[in-house]
């Protein structure tokens, strides 16, 4: 980015706007223009195919868990705005998914251990 590259594509698995934060930041301190980018596949969010398709053998409960907590239509501004749960936060979530079986997802455990690409950041100078 400090060289000027036009465009940079960032295709990582970014399903909270608090994970793209860096990212966004980084780009709006180098000028460049951010754009966001969901895949148009017709299967984007089909939990079946997405598990059939992904080569990091990620499970078809953890696929689901993370298009569930998927946040769409992020912004530039609700992405700077965003923060990162705080470990009481997550460990309440915790609680209330040990606690509630129809809590069917976790905060965290999923974000660090798949590759799911629901997100692509496209930045143009």
């Amino acid at each position: 980015m400090k060289n000027g590259k036009s465009p940079v594509i960032i295709d990582n698995t970014n399903i909270h706007a608090w994970e793209m934060k860096p990212y966004v930041m980084m780009a709006h301190e180098n000028r460049y223009e951010v754009t966001f980018q969901e895949p148009d596949t017709p299967w984007k969010f089909n939990v079946q195919e997405l598990a059939r398709r992904n080569i990091h053998h990620v499970p078809r409960e953890k696929i689901q868990r993370m298009k569930d907590q998927y946040e769409h239509n992020v912004t530039f501004h609700s992405v700077l705005r965003s923060e990162k749960p705080t470990a009481e936060a997550e460990t309440q979530t915790k609680e209330l998914f040990n606690n509630n079986s129809a809590w069917h997802f976790a905060v965290n455990q999923i974000i660090n251990s798949c590759s799911l690409n629901l997100f692509s950041a496209i930045w143009t100078v």
